[in-house]
This record gives C-alpha cells, sequence and structure tokens, in this order.
C-alpha cells in the first residue's frame, strides 16, 4: 500500500532560528502497519504486535546535498548583500552552547556562595 512507503518529514523551527537546520524524518514501523492494516487499534493489539510509543515510528536519516551550481550562487547572493554591521554577533548559532554555560556558571556561583556560607558557620 501506499502508506508503507509514506515519509513524514518535521522541521524544528526553534533549532532553526538559532542557526542550526533540523530536519527529521519518520516512517511507521512494519508493526504499526500492520495493526493499520487490521484496522485494530484496542490495548490487545498493540500488545500482541508489540506496539508502543517508541517502536510506532522509525526514525529515517536525512541526507542534504548542493549541487556545485547551487553553491556558486549562494556565495555569489551572500557577496550581494549588503552586511549589517554590528549585528552579525546577534545571529550566532551558538545561542544553546551560550546557555548551558551561563546555566553552568549559575550553578557553581551558587556552590561557591553555599561553601562560603558553610566556612562562615565553621568559624
Amino acid at each position: 500500500t501506499s502508506i508503507e512507503e509514506s515519509v513524514v518529514v518535521v522541521y524544528d523551527t526553534q533549532k532553526s532560528a538559532r542557526g542550526f537546520l533540523c530536519l527529521k524524518a519518520y516512517r511507521l514501523t512494519p508493526q504499526a502497519i500492520q495493526m493499520y492494516k487490521d484496522g485494530d487499534f484496542t490495548p490487545e493489539a498493540f500488545r500482541t504486535l508489540k506496539v508502543g510509543y517508541e517502536s510506532l515510528f522509525a526514525e529515517i536519516p536525512i541526507v542534504i546535498k548542493n549541487s556545485p551550481l547551487t553553491n556558486i550562487m549562494m556565495s555569489e547572493l551572500n557577496e550581494l548583500l549588503p552586511e549589517d554591521k554590528g549585528h552579525n554577533f546577534l545571529d550566532l548559532g551558538t545561542a544553546s552552547v551560550l546557555e548551558n554555560h551561563m546555566r553552568s556558571l549559575i550553578e557553581r556561583v551558587d556552590e561557591l556562595y553555599q561553601e562560603a556560607v558553610r566556612y562562615n558557620k565553621y568559624q
């Protein structure tokens, strides 16, 4: 059937806004397709076919390739665009890394404060 060949592509807008293109593709597993063909979506059917939330879909790896002509066109377009001076540092793709460092720094400052309180109580 056509459902066996169907794939859904999910686009993550949050990661893409941070500068990382995030696409994921999923397909139904053979057990889920068999359950669809039978038309039986009861809890017993889930148990007999051993279909759970973790085995309902299978992730398919996505590979994106650009032709050399596309790469040339993108570099030429990049040269034609006016450069926003002073705003380039705001569009870093490392926002998640900076966020993790800030969280870690806050945790370490809290630990240091707790150690200082313990030291002052000890004296």
